[in-house]
């Protein structure tokens, strides 16, 4: 759910502003106390960039508002004159000593929120990002432990249903039985965030049970909010009933539902600690299209050894429609690599010959960071001739505030891709591999910058495609680990 609003830095804004923060935080989930400290906080940020960003001056002030099922953020943005939080820094000493309550504000908002964070943009002004996260109950707080895990008589017969809201609280109690805590994506062990995204389409899926009504597979497609795709990326078999084909009758029945709702294509993010995932992927026709680095912070593996600093990812798609032949700019270095991609999708990728495109003044750049990750995507909707100063401010900026893994995409169709990427992998980007229809149903050349050491030897890998792909992030890896 998104929402944006543009005030002028006129402090009669500030209330209808605090009142429409005030129903967006209800309507996206925070229970009332949290709302009452995330608006107390955005009210300090606010009324402090109405009062003191433009003086003398009029200007515009942009504020937009995000949420998701886990957290929501708002990003408040202006064009007023530079501020520098760490001069601005709240001290108790002086307060005693001299009665002096500088930065106290900001205090105040790091005391309410659970993420602050300050983004200078240069000539494009400055940015405060806050972020609360919020709260639903876990499977354990609903139930006892020992309540969730006592399984219903064994089940010889098996049979699948479109799942539904009212099956959230089975698919939380699967989800324990077979992982434990262990499983990656937290927001399974929560009844109520599983209900809110099937009830608002965010994720379809499939669930099977036994004639005894207990829930034993579950498997769902996640829509993408930027583009006409899906991603696999929810899947649960219980341990009693592993090896009896539910896996292949649910991946089946997801792929016929993504069909009928019109998806062009299905994604798999399939981690490289192992290829088991990476291998259903392939049975059911998936092909490599990435490898990102690093995509994840650490977690562990029942049964398998890490060794490695985050947890790298495999991107397999799966086409739902048929693309005859696209037109690509891409330097020389990444044309082969590329070509072979696109192959393997049955599709013909001929190289662009124009030379000639006009570039506005301004680049339309959309920053996608996950601070629980500590990952960030920087997707170019459009070039302008500011283009590499701006990536480069927020690269600067998304490392100084702790995100280990960047990439940006880069629209692969446009002619100015293959003169930009050089100097991107001047600043670090190396190759990542190809994201098919991910933004606005257009295809986009990945690229990543990589902090980290990584070896090669425990990134694991299945497919042809996906080897070759390895062989190239990784010999431009260790060029620039050289450097």
């Amino acid at each position: 759910m998104e929402a944006k609003l543009i005030i002028k830095n006129n402090i009669k804004f500030l209330n209808p502003a605090l009142r429409f923060a005030y129903e967006y935080c209800k309507e996206a989930g925070l229970d009332e106390k949290s709302v009452l400290e995330f608006v107390l906080a955005f009210d300090e940020v606010l009324s402090d960039v109405i009062q003191f960003a433009y003086p003398e001056e009029e200007g515009n002030i942009d504020i937009n508002f995000k949420s998701t099922l886990s957290e929501i953020e708002v990003s408040i943005h202006e064009f007023g004159e530079p501020f520098d939080p760490e001069k601005h820094k709240f001290s108790k000493e002086k307060v005693i000593n001299q009665g002096n309550f500088e930065g106290a504000g900001l205090e105040i908002i790091k005391k309410f929120v659970d993420n602050f964070i300050f983004i200078v943009k240069g000539q494009y002004g400055k940015e405060f990002r806050l972020i609360k996260n919020i709260k639903h109950p876990h499977i354990t707080e609903i139930f006892k432990p020992e309540y969730i895990k006592k399984q219903e008589p064994t089940g010889k017969i098996y049979k699948l249903y479109p799942v539904k809201p009212e099956d959230a609280e089975d698919i939380a109690k699967l989800i324990y039985r077979a992982y434990g805590y262990t499983y990656p994506k937290e927001d399974m062990y929560y009844p109520a965030k599983i209900k809110e995204a099937l009830r608002s389409g965010q994720k379809f899926g499939v669930i099977v049970k036994t004639e005894y009504g207990e829930a034993v597979g579950y498997f769902a497609v996640l829509r993408s909010t930027d583009s006409n795709i899906g991603e696999v990326g929810e899947v649960v078999v219980s341990p009693k009933h592993r090896g009896k084909g539910l896996m292949t009758m649910m991946m089946n029945a997801l792929i016929k539902m993504a069909k009928e709702k019109g998806l062009l294509g299905l994604f798999g993010e399939a981690v490289t600690v192992h290829t088991i995932s990476q291998r259903v992927n392939a049975k059911f026709g998936f092909k490599s299209t990435a490898l990102l680095l690093g995509m994840f912070p650490y977690i562990e593996y029942k049964g398998f050894e890490v060794r490695q600093p985050r947890i790298s990812v495999v991107i397999d798609f799966l086409p739902l429609t048929k693309r005859d032949k696209i037109k690509i700019y891409v330097p020389d270095k990444y044309r082969n690599i590329i070509k072979q991609i696109y192959k393997n999708l049955e599709i013909e990728a001929v190289s662009g010959r124009k030379k000639n495109y006009s570039l506005t003044e301004k680049s339309n750049i959309k920053l996608n960071i996950s601070f629980k990750h500590k990952n960030a995507v920087i997707v170019v909707k459009s070039y302008g001739k500011d283009f590499i100063y701006t990536v480069e401010k927020k690269l600067k900026s998304l490392k100084e505030k702790g995100i280990e893994a960047i990439f940006i995409d880069l629209p692969i169709e446009h002619p100015y891709t293959k003169v930009v990427v050089p100097a991107l992998n001047n600043l670090g980007f190396i190759f990542g591999g190809l994201m098919p229809l991910f933004h606005k149903e257009k295809d986009y050349l990945r690229l990543q910058h990589v902090a980290l050491n990584f070896n090669p030897k425990y990134i694991y890998i299945y497919s042809d495609m996906a080897k070759k792909i390895k062989n190239k992030v990784f010999r431009e890896y260790k060029r620039w680990l050289r450097k």
